[in-house]
């Protein structure tokens, strides 16, 4: 059966006519929507003026060449738009007068986030990063997007890229029946919808009991966002070279950011960038974009961390992203950086890189005198199919491999080989390369750099001096990439060795970057981890063991089940005691993806997995990650033990199954899922609803439209927001349902319109706040309005410290004490998680994970056996994010 939008009586004919005036208002809102492109024009010529223009032509050449296809095609010229998760709000008692987030069925798990990527949870955009504090801390799973997200960041500031919503049936329709009105009704029209704007605007304003002022309105929303006005400046931290100085009284903080950037830019921009960066960072106009600590080798973290700190204080008015890792990022918020997760691609993501990477393939492919043919159809439809779960890496790689029709093995191996082809000189074999190329892989995780004197030293036994490379030496293929500045930079030295001759041919092929002090790592962490991995197919059992206990290896270790029997590492961890959130086990999953099918222990393993998903004994949270493990498994026997868990008698179980089925993604999970969008439960039926909406085929479609018409109301929600991220299906539906009879569709569709960046939907909710008979849509389309008008504010907040916790205030003064400033409120937190009614006590427990008080660990503990589950659920929860944040185990509880 075909998706049918009249299936819920609607009728899309209708609906073009009916709401033909709603639709007219799209022009009214260009203050709001049609600005964004003049603002980034706008943004351009500011920075352009204000900033040194050396600098920000050597800036977007670096973020345009700086990713995996670098060498072929610039960055904004397949960059898919970079999202953001902000940190869930502090433990408090819900607030009844707020709509609840029908999204919140969705675990947030930053080092397992496939379980979450196919889901429309909130997100927020670059511009809106800007709207929050001013020092964040940009966290994510390696291989996920952190650098480019960084780039696009820089490239965003200064005007260099916009992204274009999704194709919109809607709007092309109503732009088709505008151009046939002439001008003269069209000037009425806009007159018309300028009026709703105004009138909605003064309403809200009457309804907070504020006066509207039109000029201040006016002047607010032409305002360029704030990263338009400041100066980007991206640096990596193995550039900076914070010795030992006393900053502060010694010595400026930001003298080792100046000199790091005069590495990465020609000789004159070298020169010239000092004065300018100084008076920027005083003024308080820098967007600093600092990358590169977790490549960081562990002994080096504390010193560059200790400058950072330096420069923040001596400078807390300009703008701090910190990239960093998803877990171990505690070191990160002790510096006042709010934490934000990167998301996951979704599909509408992967499927957007498929396409930009179809409509540039002629360019990357092209001979020396002519443009390579388009992708076929063919070849485009296989690089869309069956990408859950794969990280932005594992995709391009596949992208491109598919597009070149590339003869090596299948799978990732295939890829990965035929990548490097492309890259190392045609001349020699790749088998007679990759040996060497392995072993200096592998000392950057052993040592965290690639040095010629120790590249020399593990090759071939023997100590050597080098020729010293000076900081400052840019290399000639770096050179020779910027027009017009051959003669800045130094002729390089001859290499010595064989060993020099094969650092050199990597920096000039892309694959690896020097950095001050003659060291260097390879362009991106998974590139070294597979090169590194190929070490690893001849080592002793032992060896392997023992790199499987080194973070620096964890990549490398899953990519070499490509070619080598994991079963002793397996086996290992399965048999070693575990922590609260059974990492070392759990971290399994991420090998199978690459693992052969016949593989001896994935059966075993799989097995064990399920088992932990499914006991009824379970902690919720590694019941979680159970689930989410499953997903980033990749293999086709997970979908079973999801279908099986949707029939246990736990609520906690069937909605965690409900969520793994659609990530999973596979057509056949529609059968099980549409009986359970009448769950008694409400949170399963709303995980079927979203996961329904992941699958989206015509009959998962179906079922959602007709729970969107006689479900409750939060399942109506559910499915509105839902469809707001399918715009060829969704549009048309949210756009009929606003106008139809029933009040709780019409309320519903608020919910989804709020999620859908067109200015019909805008102006749909606008009439909505303005006309609807029923106060219970206006309500809805009131918040909706507000939040889309004004809620220019949305971004990343920290948390407050202790003595600011609006309940504990008031738990305290219940029982006539005050909550005293510093270690006197923690005090009181830990005095609440024991004294407290179980409410106050659940409470207690989360804020002590979220706010990251690792002194606590002790109490928490002691909360496993209290008498109440959602407390034990919370001290448990609270460990695990103790753990997170600091990067280490702590035991599991007995």
């Amino acid at each position: 059966m075909g998706f049918d939008v009249q299936n819920f009586g609607l009728g899309l004919l209708a609906g073009w006519a009916s709401g033909y005036g709603v639709y007219r208002a799209r022009h009214l809102i260009a203050r709001t929507l049609q600005s964004a492109s003049a603002q980034a024009s706008s943004a351009q010529n500011y920075a352009l003026q204000s900033a040194d223009n050396r600098y920000i032509g050597d800036l977007i050449q670096l973020a345009e060449n700086s990713h995996l296809a670098g060498r072929f095609v610039k960055l904004s010229e397949v960059l898919v738009e970079p999202r953001f998760i902000p940190p869930p709000p502090l433990a408090a008692p819900p607030d009844d007068d707020v709509i609840r987030d029908v999204f919140r069925v969705i675990p947030r798990l930053g080092e397992y986030p496939f379980l979450g990527a196919p889901y429309n949870i909130e997100t927020l955009s670059i511009d809106e990063l800007g709207t929050g504090d001013r020092a964040l801390a940009l966290l994510g799973q390696p291989g996920s997007g952190r650098t480019t997200a960084l780039l696009t960041i820089a490239l965003r500031s200064l005007g260099k890229v916009k992204f274009d919503p999704p194709i919109d049936k809607v709007q092309q329709r109503l732009d088709a029946e505008e151009a046939a009105l002439n001008e003269k009704q069209r000037a009425v029209r806009i007159k018309e919808r300028l009026t709703i704007e105004q009138r909605a605007k003064e309403r809200l304003a009457e309804e907070q009991g504020m006066a509207f002022d039109a000029d201040a309105d006016a002047q607010g929303q032409s305002s360029l966002p704030l990263f338009n006005r400041l100066m980007p400046v991206y640096i990596h931290l193995a550039d900076v070279d914070a010795r030992d100085a006393e900053f502060g009284k010694e010595i400026d903080p930001a003298e080792p950011l100046v000199r790091a950037i005069q590495r990465q830019v020609g000789r004159v921009t070298a020169s010239t960038i000092p004065r300018n960066l100084y008076n920027r960072l005083s003024r308080g106009q820098v967007l600093l974009l600092v990358d590169g600590y977790d490549d960081l080798p562990e002994a080096e973290r504390g010193r560059q961390l200790a400058w950072l700190k330096a420069l923040m204080t001596e400078y807390s008015s300009n703008f701090f992203i910190v990239a960093g890792p998803s877990a171990g990022y505690g070191s990160l918020m002790r510096l006042a950086l709010t934490p934000v997760f990167l998301r996951s691609w979704s599909d509408g993501d992967m499927n957007d890189a498929v396409n930009r990477w179809a409509e540039v393939w002629p360019q990357i492919a092209k001979s020396r005198r002519t443009l390579a043919p388009k992708p076929d159809a063919g070849s485009v439809s296989r690089a869309k199919v069956n990408n859950r779960a794969l990280p932005p890496f594992d995709l391009t790689l596949k992208i491109w491999a598919n597009y070149a029709n590339d003869s090596e093995a299948p799978g990732f191996e295939g890829w990965m080989r035929a990548y490097l082809s492309r890259h190392l000189p045609q001349d020699q074999p790749l088998s007679l390369i990759l040996p060497q190329v392995a072993q200096a892989a592998a000392l950057q995780l052993d040592e965290g750099y690639i040095t010629l004197a120790r590249l020399e030293e593990a090759i071939t036994g023997r100590v050597s001096t080098p020729v010293a490379e000076t900081d400052d030496e840019p290399d000639v293929d770096e050179a020779e990439a910027k027009p017009g500045k051959k003669g800045d930079a130094k002729k390089e030295k001859e290499p010595t060795s064989a060993q020099g001759n094969l650092l050199a041919m990597l920096r000039r092929s892309g694959l690896l970057l020097r950095y001050s002090g003659g060291r260097h790592q390879f362009r991106h962490p998974f590139l070294a981890a597979y090169l590194a991995s190929l070490t690893l197919a001849d080592a002793p059992v032992q060896t392997r063991l023992e790199k499987a206990t080194q973070p620096a290896w964890t990549q490398s270790i899953a990519y070499s089940t490509l070619h080598t029997p994991a079963d002793d590492l397996v086996r290992a961890r399965l048999n070693a005691p575990v922590d609260v959130l059974q990492q070392d086990v759990l971290e399994i999953a991420t090998w199978l993806p690459y693992a052969s099918g016949d593989a001896g222990w994935r059966g075993g393993f799989l097995k064990y997995l399920g088992n932990l998903f499914m006991s009824p004994a379970q902690y919720p949270l590694l019941r979680e990650r159970a689930a989410a493990a499953l997903v980033s498994t990749r293999d086709k026997n997970v979908l079973y033990l999801f279908r099986q868990a949707a029939r246990n008698a736990n609520d906690d179980l069937r909605r965690l199954a409900c969520l793994g089925m659609g990530a999973v993604g596979d057509p056949e999970a529609v059968n099980d899922l549409m009986p359970m969008l009448q769950d008694q439960t409400g949170e399963v039926a709303l995980a079927a609803a979203l996961a329904l909406g992941a699958i989206r085929t015509d009959d998962a479609l179906n079922a959602l439209v007709e729970a969107f018409t006689q479900g409750s109301e939060p399942l109506r929600q559910a499915v509105a927001e839902t469809l707001a991220d399918i715009p060829e299906e969704g549009y048309p539906v949210l756009y009929d349902a606003i106008q139809d009879e029933e009040m709780l569709l019409r309320r519903a569709a608020v919910f989804g319109l709020r999620r859908v960046k067109s200015g019909w939907a805008m102006i749909a909710i606008y009439r909505a706040f303005l006309e609807d008979e029923q106060w219970y849509v206006r309500s809805a389309a009131q918040i909706a309005f507000q939040e889309l008008q004004y809620g220019g504010d949305r971004g990343p907040k920290s948390y407050p410290p202790v003595e600011g916790i609006a309940w504990l205030n008031q738990w305290a003064n219940s029982r006539g004490e005050n909550v005293p400033p510093g270690e006197g409120a923690t005090q009181m937190l830990l005095k609440a998680l024991q004294e407290g009614e179980p409410p106050i006590r659940q409470f207690a427990a989360a804020a002590l994970g979220q706010l990251g008080l690792a002194h606590t660990t002790k109490p928490l503990y002691g909360a496993l056996r209290d008498r109440q589950p959602e407390v034990r659920d919370a001290a448990h929860r609270a460990l695990a994010a103790l753990q997170t944040q600091m990067g280490y185990p702590l035991p599991a509880p007995l």
